[in-house]
């Protein structure tokens, strides 16, 4: 899981992520990862519409897409 994550952030690669938020709702979503740290992930996502910061704790699946994304700076 953390192997796709760190080549969707170097080669700029949307995934499709199931996560499981505070609430322990399961979602399901699409990110752009930016950065990640030991316990998170930075990221876009579509679902919110917003960059979001994940626990990584709460990533329950990741699937590498091949779509590219560019980051969006406002």
């Amino acid at each position: 899981m953390f192997q796709e994550l760190r080549l969707g952030i170097k080669e700029k690669r949307m995934v499709k992520m199931v996560y499981q938020n505070s609430q322990q709702d399961i979602r399901y979503c699409r990110v752009d990862p930016y950065k990640m740290t030991d316990k998170k992930l930075y990221g876009y996502c579509h679902l919110r519409g917003q960059e979001m910061i994940f626990n990584l704790e709460n990533v329950l699946s990741v699937q590498l897409t091949d779509k590219n994304y560019t980051i969006h700076t406002d």
